[in-house]
């Protein structure tokens, strides 16, 4: 029953520590870190450092492992008898005052299978029992025979995938070098994973096997933080409380001059639009010639035997259809206006049959004002 209740609360913990909540906490209390002074960032990381055991053939070492960085402390023939390892061990922990920090064995990299899977980013409130029920089909192994943790690479809102990075490592050869330690009188806390001079931050050690310690300057620590914790969360909501009556007072007198701000835009838009409307035809006469203009300048220089069925005069371009004695000549008479240039035919001329004449269709641009 115990038991069982237990594992319900490890499963409880698990989805508060994946799921939204715990990402959310996370990385508060990061952002809370980086605000602290230097001084007290390094304090706190001092204050987390793990011990770290590890064997390597017949010789135990002993190291510690801060901010993921290892750097050794001592190595010991496992020849010696336990009891006064164990001593010699505790005299130098507490000379290093990591006497109450957690001890954890170190594995190498090479010694774990690193595998990256996808999941549904909904697997990841649960995702310890997601993994074990994966670890057969993903791993030659079973669930039941090995130690394994997992890292969150990336999460993906838009595909709504989730990407892991798993270690495992076989239950039965971790157990023995687990048993060793253990015999010696090192209680373990987890088990990390070493690659080259620093660990993955990893912790294989099912929670259930993990040795509980109490750390009363961390427990000091804990408390300090929370204190700080609250006094900071006090500060901001002074401060939002305060800019909130800010913000009140200046809408409020936002809103009294509101209606003489319309009024005063709606004048300087009235102003705009008629000067806008008054100067509409001044700039268009300034810009473009006169359509009277350009019907007189058109009668100047088309020929005698010439004469027009159509002519459309647009913003831009001149079109004149009509019939010539000879068609060809148009193009260069037209050109020599100082009102039309880039005078071409449109389409090709033909002969009407009634009257003899070409039966021509001509387009030429309208040259603007003030243009080079």
């Amino acid at each position: 029953m115990a038991r069982a209740f237990e594992q319900k609360l490890q499963q409880l913990r698990g989805r508060l520590r994946n799921g939204p909540v715990g990402t959310f906490f996370t990385w508060w209390l990061n952002e809370l870190r980086l605000a602290m002074p230097s001084s007290w960032q390094q304090k706190l990381q001092h204050a987390m450092r793990r011990v770290t055991l590890s064997l390597n053939g017949e010789t135990l070492t002993v190291g510690v492992d801060e901010n993921r960085g290892l750097s050794l402390l001592e190595e010991l023939p496992l020849s010696r008898d336990s009891g006064l390892q164990r001593q010699q061990v505790d005299d130098l922990l507490e000379r290093s005052e990591l006497l109450e920090a957690p001890k954890f064995m170190l594995l190498d990299k090479e010694f774990a299978l690193i595998k990256e899977l996808k999941l549904p980013l909904a697997a990841e409130s649960n995702l310890a029992q997601v993994l074990s029920f994966e670890m057969d089909r993903q791993t030659p192994f079973k669930a039941s025979g090995v130690y394994f943790d997992w890292q969150v690479l990336e999460r993906t809102g838009a595909s709504g995938q989730l990407r892991v990075r798993l270690f495992v490592v076989p239950r039965a050869a971790a157990d023995r070098v687990m048993r060793i330690l253990t015999d010696r009188g090192f209680p373990l806390a987890g088990i990390d994973v070493r690659d080259g001079d620093h660990t993955l931050g990893l912790n294989l050690l099912p929670a259930e096997l993990r040795n509980r310690i109490i750390n009363s300057k961390a427990r000091l620590n804990l408390a300090l933080g929370g204190a700080c914790a609250i006094l900071l969360a006090a500060a901001m909501a002074q401060s939002l409380y305060l800019r909130k009556h800010q913000v009140e007072e200046i809408e409020g007198a936002i809103a009294d001059v509101q209606g003489e701000a319309r009024e005063v835009a709606q004048i300087r838009k009235q102003i705009e639009d008629a000067s806008a409307a008054a100067g509409f035809l001044a700039s268009r006469r300034s810009e473009s010639p006169l359509a009277i203009e350009l019907l007189a300048d058109v009668t100047r220089l088309l020929p005698d035997d010439t004469y027009l069925d159509r002519l459309v005069i647009s913003t831009t371009n001149v079109q004149m259809q009509g019939k010539s004695q000879n068609a060809q000549q148009l193009i260069e008479k037209v050109n020599e206006s100082e009102m039309l240039d880039a005078a071409a035919f449109r389409g090709s001329t033909r002969l009407d049959a009634r009257s003899g004449l070409e039966i021509f269709e001509v387009n030429a641009r309208i040259v603007q004002r003030g243009s080079d």
